[in-house]
């Protein structure tokens, strides 16, 4: 009997253990799988394990819960585990570890950094999970990874777990517990819980589009990196815009045509056309601790509508209102050159002054019908590109002057000449 109390007494001591301890927090740490983040501000940290029990309703060995002060300590490769062990029953397992201050706010992600490994042969139901308390209550939970049955392994590597819990909270748990027979050779491992994580790549909330302007007018280009207060990306965010000149990207500078270079959006002014098919992106770039960051946006391409051109139609005439006052059609001597789609509209004056438009004649060329007085034409061109249109502009003026007689008329006279004889 004595032999057996002093078993128990021994059972009693190693088995069960809580450790509460001061840890340094909020400080900024490298990951060695990438990016960035802050430390979770804790002053506490607590781990429970049934090594080898006896006592119903668990009967476990090998169960094990250490280092929990690892997983918010500035040596982002020290862990805190936690082994399930074998065993039958209820046996519940944790490591945890407590906030300072404040309780940690309602729906703002936490990040652990996570990794399991081993074997589990499991004929039972069992649950790996992360567990949020508030004064002692569990306010919210999320697995890990559940089991039922014969579970063949459960094996993640290290990657960082995104956790947004709906309700504020002061305590964090990696918990396991299982329900049946369970032979769980395997180790979970938290290296790190941070409050705030960044990595590679930046995201965009908005990317720049396609623009149309006409020649003179003015565009903007937007990009916005997503950094609001649940997402990866720093709040120090840094733009550029750059232009592709050939196959290089070039940083622009603010001038008579461009401001704002430096922020998200960038504005394009005073358009010439040589502007037309400009490819513009905008670099962005944050830092976090030792971690910098950049993203390229998406590219947007600047169209230019412009009539380079009016261009130039036919020669003067003149026609004849006693023989044929219907004018030749008019030809084009040079085309127009327009960035989109040509558009025309022909007109007439009577006085070179006041021109109006010629009902339905709208081609590149223009056949006019029988005038009655000397008339002048012109065409106007408007280049149309992506549903905007310019202006119109006008070719050269064609005068057709209208003479009224253009026929030789000739009168032939018949006149009788007589002579007087002299009678000598």
């Amino acid at each position: 009997m004595m032999k057996t109390n002093s078993i128990l007494r021994y059972i009693l001591i190693v088995l069960c253990f809580l450790v509460t301890d001061k840890v340094l927090s909020q400080e900024m740490v490298s990951l060695p799988m990438g990016g960035c983040g802050r430390l979770l501000d804790t002053n506490t940290s607590a781990q429970y394990a049934n090594a080898i029990t006896f006592f119903p309703p668990c009967l476990k060995v090998g169960a094990v819960a250490a280092n929990a002060s690892n997983m918010t300590d500035i040596d982002v490769n020290s862990y805190a585990s936690l082994k399930p062990g074998i065993g039958a029953g209820v046996c519940p397992i944790y490591i945890s570890v407590g906030t300072t201050g404040t309780d940690f706010p309602a729906n703002k992600p936490v990040y652990i950094d996570f990794s399991s490994e081993g074997f589990n042969f499991n004929a039972s139901f069992n649950d790996a999970s992360f567990r949020f308390f508030n004064n002692g209550q569990e306010v919210y939970s999320t697995p890990v990874g559940g089991h039922f049955f014969f579970d063949f392994g459960d094996n993640q590597s290290r990657k960082i777990i995104k956790v947004m819990p709906t309700v504020a909270w002061d305590e964090i748990r990696l918990s396991y517990s299982d329900f049946g027979i369970g032979f769980t050779f395997n180790e979970m491992k938290v290296y790190n819980i941070l409050s705030e994580y960044y990595i590679d790549p930046m995201t965009y909330l908005s990317q720049p589009s396609d623009r149309t302007v006409p020649v003179g007018g003015s565009a903007t280009m937007t990009a916005v990196i997503s950094n609001t207060d649940i997402d990866e990306t720093p709040a120090n965010v840094t733009y550029q815009w750059q232009i592709l000149n050939g196959s290089v990207w070039t940083d622009l500078a603010n001038g008579s045509n461009y401001s704002n270079v430096t922020t998200s959006t960038l504005s394009i002014s005073n358009i010439p056309a040589g502007f037309n098919n400009n490819q513009y992106r905008v670099v962005a770039k944050s830092s976090f601790y030792t971690c910098s960051f950049q993203a390229n946006s998406n590219v947007g391409r600047l169209f230019v509508n412009a009539v380079n051109n009016p261009g130039t139609i036919g020669t003067d005439q003149t026609v004849c209102l006693d023989i044929n006052a219907d004018p030749a059609a008019f030809t084009v001597t040079a085309a127009a050159q327009v960035t989109g789609n040509a558009e025309y509209q022909w007109q007439s004056s009577a006085d070179n002054v006041t021109f109006t438009n010629i009902p339905n004649a709208t081609s590149a060329t223009y056949d006019a019908p029988v005038i009655t007085q000397t008339t002048y034409y012109r065409r106007g061109v408007r280049s149309n590109l992506n549903g905007n249109s310019t202006a119109y502009q006008y070719s050269n003026v064609v005068k057709v002057t209208l003479k009224k007689s253009c026929l030789i008329k000739c009168i032939i006279s018949n006149r009788m000449i007589y002579t007087k004889l002299n009678s000598n």
